[in-house]
């Protein structure tokens, strides 16, 4: 008799969720992992159809053990982000059509599937995220980007490049080709004298993350103004001198974000030059954070002084070391140990304090 009734029960209940409509169904399935909407197919033929309808995200990291096998039964048009750092053989961008999201690390894909990026047209991809961009690849995935003609939808770009030597770019100011879509380019390091290649490819630009190599002065004084970049956030070798040639050809900033190191030139000093030149350089500039390395036996009272200069240094904090190293910065909760910022490690002789830099 209770065998029955449990009987009973799943069979009104299967039938219940028979009478649910398709756009409830597939409403559940967007929330439910890839692996586990596997399991639904072959349950029915309406089910196997609905399943083939739902846009997957698929996330795949090294400690995933999971086998791939069943990404496999799903059609790769059905596959909006891809976000991959590990192996998988069986990947291929060609039939990945409506890709909109995709990222992943040049270190555990074939050469052979890391070419795809610069064979396939996503016509799709929104936001592209590569880490450990072989020395080979960096040239013509640059061209490509800075082109658009194989990502004609994207607009945000995320680069981090294995290394930078010997990089070489197609001269911008004799091509016709520009990327108009790209509005968010952040990449690990840069060149200087790469810079104005960048802002002539990517006119419509408007935010901006990356790290400086030592500038020279005629170098950037060459570039022309990049007139809609809004957001900057850069590391610099010296980050008074190098920040303001470079806001010079970035006016219309609203938000700035600045990383270095000082080496011997007292914080005070820095922080009161910033006060003199950053309101008239970048007159529409909303908010200041930095992120500053010094070396100093004298301290105390600086953040509070530094504080008066402007209001972009109200939230300006003091962090130290034992080793005299300190960090004034506006966005950390604490200091940053062993941090190759600092560039720096000290030296006690005769009581005298001894600065050595790191190359």
């Amino acid at each position: 008799m209770e065998r029955n009734t449990m009987y009973n029960n799943f069979s009104t209940n299967q039938l219940q969720l028979e009478t649910f409509p398709d756009e409830l169904f597939l409403e559940i399935f967007q929330y439910i992992e890839p692996i586990d909407l596997y399991n639904f197919k072959g349950l029915n033929k309406r089910i196997d159809c609905l399943v083939q309808c739902v846009k997957l995200n698929i996330f795949i990291n090294l400690f995933n053990d999971c086998k791939l096998d069943y990404i496999s039964s799903f059609s790769p048009t059905q596959i909006i982000h891809l976000q991959i750092f590990r192996s998988w053989p069986s990947m291929n961008l060609h039939r990945m059509t409506e890709i909109r999201s995709l990222t992943f690390d040049c270190i555990y894909l074939p050469k052979e599937q890391i070419d795809q990026i610069i064979e396939t047209n996503l016509s799709c991809l929104e936001r592209l995220t590569i880490h450990n961009v072989a020395h080979d690849l960096q040239t013509p995935l640059l061209d490509i980007l800075f082109h658009g003609e194989h990502f004609p939808s994207l607009t945000i770009c995320y680069l981090e490049l294995k290394s930078y030597y010997n990089l070489t770019l197609n001269d911008a100011q004799s091509s016709s080709a520009t990327n108009n879509k790209l509005r968010c380019f952040f990449v690990d390091r840069w060149k200087w004298n790469d810079l104005g290649s960048l802002f002539n490819q990517l006119p419509n630009l408007c935010r901006f993350e990356t790290t400086f190599e030592k500038n020279y002065a005629n170098v950037i004084r060459s570039i022309k103004p990049h007139l809609t970049i809004k957001h900057l956030r850069v590391t610099l070798d010296d980050p008074l001198h190098d920040l303001e040639r470079l806001i010079q050809r970035t006016p219309n900033l609203n938000r700035l974000r600045v990383r270095g190191n000082l080496r011997r030139n007292p914080v005070i000093e820095y922080f009161e030059k910033l006060a003199e030149f950053l309101p008239s350089v970048v007159p529409l500039l909303q908010r200041f954070d930095c992120e500053i390395y010094c070396c100093s036996l004298d301290s105390e009272g600086n953040e509070f002084i530094i504080q008066q200069f402007h209001t972009f240094f109200k939230n300006i904090r003091y962090f130290s070391r034992q080793d005299q190293n300190q960090c004034y910065t506006t966005d950390m909760k604490t200091y940053l140990f062993d941090n190759k910022y600092e560039g720096k490690y000290f030296i006690m002789i005769n009581n005298n304090l001894y600065v050595y830099y790191r190359k």
